[in-house]
C-alpha cells in the first residue's frame, strides 16, 4: 500500500492537484512515518501554500531534503535566521549544505536580505562554481556591484572546467570496456540518464566533497515523483523565493549521502520515474519503499551473474511482468535488425532485479538495479549493435552531445551575463553592444528587450526606451517585468493616454503584482493626483514588502506634496532593501538640497554618483550642491562631465551659466545660455537668467527684452513673482541680489 500511495501523491503533484496530494499523503505518513514520506508531505503542503505547515512538521529533522525545504519554508515565514540555521547544520568546516549549488544560492538570498554583502557575495560564487547555469545567483551577484567576481564565473574558467569534465568522462567510459557482460543501470542510456549523470558531475566538479564522477542511482521513490515536477530538491528549489522572478533552477547538486536524483530541468521524468514506475510491476522484485531503503544504505553498482538472473525470471508472471519493463526501456529506439525483434519474444534482452531479493543479493534491500544479458546469444554486444546509446561508445557520443550542448548554452549565458553585468554597473552603452551580439531569435525575447529598453532609460533617450517596451509588450503582452520602468517612460514624456491603457492592461492581467499597482501609481501621478497615486504604490508595497522601487516612488509623492520627513523614510527603507539603489540616494539629496542642507546633499549625491557615475543628472545636482556650498571650481567640472555624459541635457549647461554669473565671468555665462537657448527655445528661466546678466552688464534694454520674454513662455507662478521682482528693480544699481528659479 505504501508504494500505491506514493504513487498517487507523486501523480496528483505532476498534474498540480494538491488538496488531492496532500490528502493522499496523510493518509500515506499515518500508516507509514518515515523521512522521505514526511518530506513529501510538506512538499504538500508548500506547495499549497501552506509554508507554516511545512515549517512545524519538518522542524527538527535531520536529513538534507527535509532541512532544505525547512529553510524554504522559513524564508518564505520572513524567518532568515532559522532559515540560515538549517541550511548550515551541522555546523562545522566540513558540514556540507544541502542540494548543493541550489544550497548554497539560497544562502546568498538569505545573507543579501539581510545586509552581508561578502557573505552573499561568497554564496553566490560558491552556487556558480558548483552549477555555471544557476543563472539566478549570477543575476544577484550582479545586482550586488560584484562585478569582478562575476565577470569570471561564466567565462574561460567555466569552459576549462567543462573541457576537463568531458576528457575525465572519456577516461571514465573507456575503462568499462573490459567490465562483464552486464550493462550497469548508471552507464545505460535511457534518453536522459547520462545527461543527468554528466551534469551532476560537472556539476560537483569544484566541490571537494563530491566525487567527479559519480554514478546515476535509482533513488526512493520520493525522488521519483520530485524529478517529474513532485516534490524535492530539483522541482521546489526556489518556489519560496518571491523576489527574484520565479526563475527555476535547471538541475540540483546532490549532496554526499543523498539518494535523490539529479535530471535536466526539460526532462522532468528522469530515470527515477521511468525505471521506477516500471519496477512496480515485478512481482517477485522489492516494492519501490525497499528501494528506497536500498538506494540510502548502499550507494554502488551491481552486476548480476547472467546464469543466477535466468534462474530468478522462471515464474511466468515475472517473465510477463520483465518483458514489459525490457520493453519500454528499448521501445524507444528502432530496431535494426528483425532478427533481435523475434529472439526477444523468446528469451528477454536484459532484466532488472534486486540483490534483496534475488540471487546474487548482499543483503536484503541492499542492491541497485542492474540491466544483464540473459543469454550467450544476446549478450551485451547485441544490445550494443541493437541500441547506439547502448555501447559504452554510444554513451560517450550521447555525454560528449551533451557536452556541446553545454557549452553552447555557456557562451549564451556568457553573452547575456555580460549585457546584464555592464547595465548593473549602469555601462549602458556597453550594455547594448553586448546584447546586439545575441542570435535574433534570443534578442527578440521579452526579457532581453526589457533590459535593452532599460539601457535606454537610464541613459534619458525615453523614446528609443519607448518603442522597445512596446515591441517587448508585442512579444510577451503577459510579461509584467519592467512595466513599472515603462510607466515612468511614459510619464516623464508626459504621455497620459499611453500611460492609462497600461494601468488598465496591467492590473486587468495580475491585480497581485506589485508592478500594476506602480503602473496605476504612475498614471495618477502624472495628473497631479499625488495622495491618489501614494495610495497605489502603497498598496505594491503591502503586495510585495521587498519592492525597492515602490518605496522611491513614494518618496517622490511625498516630495511632491512637501511632506519631507515622510519622504525620507521611504528614501532610506528603498536602501535598507538595496542599498545600490541610486534614485534613493538621489531622493534624499534633493530633500536635503531643498532644505538648504547643503552638506549633506553632498553627501547623499556622491554616494549615489558612486553607483552610476555616468549619470548626467547626478553630477549636475552634485555640482549644484557644490555651488551652494561655494565650491565653485569643483562644480564647474562636475557640470562639465554632465554635459558630456548628456549634451541634450539642459540642466548642466543652464547651472554651468549660473556658476559663471557668481563667478562674474559674464561673457562666458552668455556664451553658454545662447547655446541653451538652441536646445530649449521655450524655456522662460534661460531668458530670466540672461536678463540678469544683461542689467548686471548695465544694459537694461536688453534685460527687460529678455524678461518679457521669460513672461511671454508662461512660467509657473512662482517664476513669475520672480520675474516681476526683477522688472521691478530694473533700475536699482545695487540689486546684485541672487534669486533661484
Amino acid at each position: 500500500m505504501e508504494a500505491t500511495l506514493t504513487e498517487s501523491v507523486c501523480a496528483s503533484l505532476r498534474v498540480y492537484l494538491y488538496r488531492n496530494a496532500t490528502f493522499l499523503c496523510e493518509r500515506l505518513y499515518a500508516d507509514f512515518p518515515s523521512e522521505n514520506n514526511l518530506h513529501l508531505l510538506a512538499t504538500c503542503y508548500f506547495r499549497s501554500n501552506q509554508a507554516y505547515r511545512a515549517y512545524h512538521i519538518l522542524k527538527g529533522s535531520k536529513s538534507a531534503q527535509c532541512r532544505y525545504l525547512f529553510a524554504l519554508a522559513c524564508f518564505q515565514m520572513d524567518s532568515m535566521v532559522e532559515a540560515e540555521a538549517a541550511l548550515l547544520y551541522p555546523s562545522g568546516a566540513g558540514s556540507e549544505v544541502p542540494n548543493g549549488a541550489a544550497g548554497y544560492y539560497m544562502l546568498g538570498v538569505i545573507c543579501r536580505l539581510t545586509d552581508r554583502r561578502q557573505a552573499a557575495i561568497g554564496h553566490y560564487t560558491q552556487a556558480l562554481i558548483l552549477d555555471p547555469f544557476l543563472w539566478s545567483a549570477y543575476e544577484d551577484l550582479c545586482l550586488l556591484g560584484a562585478e569582478e567576481e562575476a565577470a569570471g564565473l561564466l567565462g574561460d574558467v567555466a569552459v576549462s572546467r567543462l573541457q576537463q569534465q568531458q576528457q575525465h568522462l572519456h577516461w571514465e567510459l573507456r575503462t568499462q570496456t573490459s567490465a562483464p557482460a552486464a550493462l550497469c543501470i548508471d552507464h545505460f542510456d535511457t534518453g536522459n540518464g547520462s545527461h543527468s549523470q554528466l551534469r551532476s558531475s560537472f556539476s560537483n566538479a569544484g566541490s571537494p566533497k563530491h566525487s567527479r564522477f559519480s554514478s546515476v542511482i535509482l533513488g526512493d521513490d520520493t525522488s521519483s515523483c520530485v524529478n517529474s515536477g513532485g516534490p524535492g530538491s530539483g522541482a521546489i528549489s526556489v518556489s519560496g523565493f518571491t523576489d527574484y522572478g520565479s526563475n527555476s533552477l535547471a538541475f540540483v547538486t546532490p549532496t554526499a549521502g543523498s539518494s535523490q536524483v539529479p535530471t535536466p530541468g526539460k526532462n522532468m521524468q528522469g530515470i527515477g520515474s521511468n525505471l521506477g514506475g516500471s519496477l512496480v510491476a515485478t512481482t517477485e522484485g522489492p516494492t519501490r519503499a525497499n528501494i528506497a531503503a536500498g538506494g540510502h544504505s548502499q550507494q554502488r553498482r551491481k552486476f548480476v551473474d547472467e546464469g543466477k538472473f535466468r534462474k530468478s525470471i522462471r515464474s511466468p508472471s515475472t517473465r510477463a511482468a520483465y518483458s514489459q519493463v525490457s520493453g519500454r526501456l528499448f521501445d524507444a529506439v528502432p530496431r535494426r535488425s528483425s532478427r533481435l525483434a523475434g529472439e526477444s519474444k523468446s528469451s528477454a534482452l536484459g532484466s532488472i532485479t534486486s540483490s534483496g531479493s534475488g540471487p546474487g543479493s548482499s543483503g536484503a534491500g541492499g542492491g541497485l538495479y542492474t540491466l544483464a544479458g540473459s543469454s550467450g546469444t544476446t549478450s551485451r554486444s547485441s544490445v550494443e549493435e541493437d541500441r547506439p546509446g547502448g555501447s559504452v561508445a554510444g554513451v560517450y557520443h550521447g555525454s560528449k552531445v551533451f557536452q556541446d550542448g553545454a557549452l553552447e548554452l555557456l557562451n549564451l549565458l556568457r553573452i547575456l551575463g555580460e549585457g546584464f553585468r555592464h547595465l548593473c554597473m549602469y555601462r549602458c552603452q556597453e550594455a547594448m553592444q553586448a546584447f546586439s551580439k545575441l542570435p535574433q531569435q534570443q534578442f527578440a525575447t521579452s526579457w532581453v528587450l526589457c533590459q535593452v529598453a532599460r539601457a535606454c532609460c537610464e541613459m534619458v533617450d525615453y523614446p528609443e526606451a519607448e518603442r522597445i517596451f512596446s515591441e517587448a509588450r508585442r512579444i510577451s503582452a503577459h510579461h509584467l517585468e519592467g512595466a513599472d520602468i515603462f510607466s515612468t517612460v511614459l510619464y516623464h514624456m508626459k504621455k497620459d493616454v499611453e500611460l492609462s491603457y497600461l494601468a488598465q492592461e496591467t492590473v486587468a492581467m495580475d491585480r497581485l503584482s506589485p508592478q500594476a499597482w506602480c503602473v496605476m501609481g504612475n498614471c495618477f501621478s502624472l495628473q497631479k493626483d499625488h495622495e491618489t497615486a501614494l495610495k497605489f504604490f502603497q498598496r505594491a508595497l503591502q503586495l510585495d514588502s521587498r519592492f525597492t522601487y515602490a518605496y522611491t516612488l513614494c518618496g517622490h509623492e511625498y516630495v511632491a506634496m512637501e511632506d519631507f520627513e515622510e519622504g525620507l523614510i521611504c528614501y532610506r527603507n528603498a536602501i535598507r532593501m538595496d542599498s545600490r539603489h541610486y534614485n534613493a540616494w538621489y531622493g534624499l539629496g534633493t530633500i536635503y538640497f531643498r532644505q538648504e542642507k547643503y552638506e549633506l546633499a553632498e553627501y547623499h549625491f556622491r554616494r549615489a554618483l558612486q553607483i552610476n557615475s555616468r549619470s548626467s543628472v547626478l553630477h549636475c545636482y552634485l555640482g549644484m550642491a557644490l555651488h551652494a556650498l561655494k565650491k565653485n571650481e569643483e562644480a564647474l567640472s562636475l557640470l562639465e562631465q554632465a554635459i558630456i555624459a548628456d549634451v541634450k541635457n539642459p540642466l548642466p549647461k543652464y547651472q554651468k551659466a549660473n556658476v559663471l554669473m557668481s563667478e562674474e565671468r559674464y561673457d562666458d555665462a552668455l556664451a553658454e545660455l545662447e547655446q541653451l537657448k538652441e536646445v530649449a527655445p521655450r524655456e522662460s528661466s534661460v531668458f530670466f537668467l540672461m536678463g540678469k546678466i544683461y542689467k548686471r552688464l548695465d544694459f537694461p534694454e536688453k534685460a527687460m527684452y529678455h524678461f518679457c520674454i521669460a513672461l511671454d513662455l508662461k512660467p509657473s507662478t512662482a517664476d513669475v513673482n520672480l520675474i516681476k521682482i526683477a522688472i521691478e528693480k530694473l533700475h536699482v544699481a545695487d540689486d546684485l541680489e541672487e534669486e533661484n528659479l
